[in-house]
């Protein structure tokens, strides 16, 4: 052995055999592998996969959509699998040269690697289309929460108060409510901004429908109780001797009073401010504050324009204006010795407009016997009179006469008032 290993040329041959023994075992492994590439294919399934409609959504929606999932079988070789990735592929539902109404359509398999054959179960897809169409619908303001207390929120105001909705033909029949929620809990002024609007159906739950606008600008006013009620203003002392008042024009007659809502409960009327008309000869305009009560936080409007016109007064007589007693006592008979006839004349002076327009029942006389004993008075009448018209007489006065009634009488009496 040592002898031939020795022997170059036998070292050679043994070198030569061993290299093309190395050469056979490393062809025969290549061409192994390469066989099994090209020959061996493998499977791979997906189940629940999202099928993807394409259409213009602007236009169009679908009402319904069957089956929305499916299940795909991939088939190729094993790198080429190994390529797919979830979020590339997609099943496509086409709906380009769909008809309104329903249709059946067969699904595609797109963005899958060259090399794989896709089957998908079912194959197919059915859809019904409905066309979009725009509906106009009002803005509600829905208010969240309460503001602070002694506080009050007005009528909320939404700015464009309508929105135009862009909704499936099968709903334009269904009422819709728009709405744009604002938060005024413990608010204590006017609140200003910006609200998404949301649709609802009749049952409160939000579509999902194109709006436009999508935001609108919302104000809702924020005020203490307030309460409208008359402004009543005092005039003091006369025009000048021989005038008398022809016109009196407040520019409001009635005003808006913010304050507690427990004052605002007891009043009936406001109290503005005092005119005075003392020796008022010419026509007057009057620009005046109206003056803030204890508690009360403002008035609307702050001032009050009164316009007086006075001219020369005028002069009527109305006769036989019969005398009112007040305060009778019910165990006494009261009776009027003088005037006459229980009745008296009554000269007035004022605008001869008024005069012309005054009747004798405008005309009020009026004696108090309250708390009189029995006897005979002598008692001031006095005389009720519109405004601006005065009694010319500087006094009035009768006589009557108070006497204890009689058994007699009273029993006729009682009778009297025990009858129907």
């Amino acid at each position: 052995m040592d002898k031939w290993l020795s022997n170059p040329n036998v070292v050679k041959v043994i070198a030569l055999m061993l290299g093309i023994l190395l050469w056979a075992v490393v062809h025969l492994d290549e061409t192994s592998t390469m066989g099994s590439g090209f020959s061996t294919k493998q499977e791979q399934t997906i189940y629940n996969v999202k099928v993807t409609p394409v259409y213009d959504v602007n236009k169009f929606h679908i009402a319904s959509m069957d089956p929305t999932e499916v299940m795909i079988r991939m088939e190729g070789k094993e790198s080429a699998l190994k390529k797919i990735r979830t979020d590339h592929y997609q099943i496509v539902l086409d709906l380009t040269g769909a008809k309104i109404g329903e249709n059946t359509l067969s699904l595609i398999a797109k963005d899958f690697p060259s090399g794989v054959k896709v089957s998908i179960f079912p194959p197919y897809a059915k859809v019904v289309l409905e066309e979009k169409q725009t509906k106009e619908v009002p803005v509600q303001v829905n208010l969240i929460g309460n503001p602070a207390n002694g506080f009050k929120a007005g009528q909320p105001v939404a700015k464009p108060n309508k929105a135009l909705l862009t909704v499936p033909s099968g709903l334009m029949d269904e009422a819709i409510t728009v709405k744009a929620d604002v938060n005024i809990d413990n608010a204590q002024a006017a609140i200003t901004k910006q609200v998404k609007l949301v649709a609802l159906d009749k049952n409160g739950k939000e579509l999902a429908v194109s709006i436009n606008p999508t935001v609108v600008d919302v104000e809702v006013p924020i005020t203490q109780p307030f309460k409208k009620m008359p402004l009543q203003l005092k005039v003091v002392g006369e025009p000048a001797a021989g005038y008398s008042v022809s016109l009196f024009q407040p520019s409001v007659d009635q005003i808006t009073v913010y304050g507690p809502q427990e004052l605002l409960n007891t009043l009936d009327f406001y109290e503005g401010p005092q005119i005075d008309l003392t020796g008022l000869k010419a026509d007057q305009v009057y620009t005046l504050d109206i003056p803030l009560k204890t508690r009360i936080t403002s008035v609307d409007p702050p001032k009050v324009e009164v316009k007086v016109q006075v001219v020369p007064s005028d002069r009527r007589t109305f006769t036989q204006i019969p005398i009112t007693i007040i305060g009778q006592n019910n165990n006494f008979d009261t009776k009027i010795k003088s005037p006459e006839n229980g009745t008296m004349n009554v000269t007035v002076e004022g605008a001869p407009a008024t005069l012309q327009k005054l009747k004798p029942q405008d005309v009020q006389a009026i004696m108090d016997v309250s708390n009189l004993p029995p006897g005979e008075h002598t008692v001031n009448v006095n005389v009720n009179l519109p405004q601006f018209v005065k009694k010319v007489d500087t006094e009035t006065k009768a006589i009557v006469e108070i006497t204890p009634k009689t058994l007699e009488n009273a029993n006729v009496q009682a009778q009297g008032n025990r009858r129907p």
